[in-house]
C-alpha cells in the first residue's frame, strides 16, 4: 500500500508547480522525483522541509508520479 504525496512549491519556472507522487515513504517519494525530475530534487527537499506538501495514507495506486504541472511564466 502506498502513500499519495501532494507537493506543492516544486517544478518552477517563474511560478511554482505541483507533483503527485504514489510512494511508500517520502523518502522513496524523493528517489522517485530524483529519477523523474532530476533537476528538481532541490526544490522537493526544501518543499518537504517548509511543509509545503500534504499525504494521503494507504492509497490503492502503482508507486510513481500520479500527475505534476510544471509552474509557468
Amino acid at each position: 500500500m502506498n502513500n499519495l504525496y501532494i507537493i506543492n512549491e516544486v517544478l518552477s519556472d517563474y511560478t511554482s508547480g505541483m507533483a503527485i507522487i504514489a510512494a511508500p515513504s517520502v523518502e522513496r517519494c524523493r528517489e522517485i522525483v530524483a529519477e523523474t525530475f532530476k533537476f528538481w530534487v532541490d526544490e522537493f527537499d526544501s518543499a518537504i522541509t517548509d511543509g509545503d506538501f500534504k499525504v494521503i495514507e494507504g492509497v490503492d495506486h502503482n508507486e510513481g508520479v500520479v500527475s505534476y504541472v510544471h509552474g509557468g511564466g
